[in-house]
């Protein structure tokens, strides 16, 4: 783990916090339903048909993949796993914040953002590795 770039984790929590807020805002566009929940409890008590649960999860996903992407192609140096510890922590800080925080939550909610970062970092990586190769060849 000595071998972790600890600062581009920290930049990717906040690249993935930034990237979830704006899929939030997103969906609210995209679901009339959403926007006219007026507290909380109304839009935890919503209950999303299949394809809302699919887009919501997609956006979610797509967050994280490009958030790693970012990270991995921005980054010096190989940074794959940093992405996803950044997609962890970044779903960490939503459950805190939601006050909805157990081991559990966290296990199961980090899971898909984490593996979304990992392949996100992978993808920039070879971005980057282009971007030098072609470079290189010029």
């Amino acid at each position: 783990m000595g071998n972790l770039d600890w600062k581009w984790v920290g930049i990717g929590v906040l690249i993935m916090l930034v990237l979830s807020l704006l899929g939030g805002i997103v969906l609210t566009l995209l679901m009339p339903e959403v926007r006219s929940a007026a507290t909380v409890e109304e839009l935890e008590a919503m209950t999303l048909s299949g394809g809302q649960a699919f887009l919501a999860a997609a956006i979610n996903f797509l967050a994280f993949v490009i958030g790693g992407f970012i990270v991995g192609w921005k980054s010096a140096g190989r940074t794959i796993i940093e992405p996803g510890i950044s997609a962890a922590v970044a779903v960490l800080i939503a459950l805190l914040l939601a006050g909805n925080f157990t081991v559990m939550n966290l296990l199961v909610g980090g899971l898909i953002p984490f593996a979304a970062g990992v392949l996100g970092g992978w993808l920039g990586e070879r971005r980057q590795d282009a971007t030098r190769a072609h470079g290189a060849s010029m």
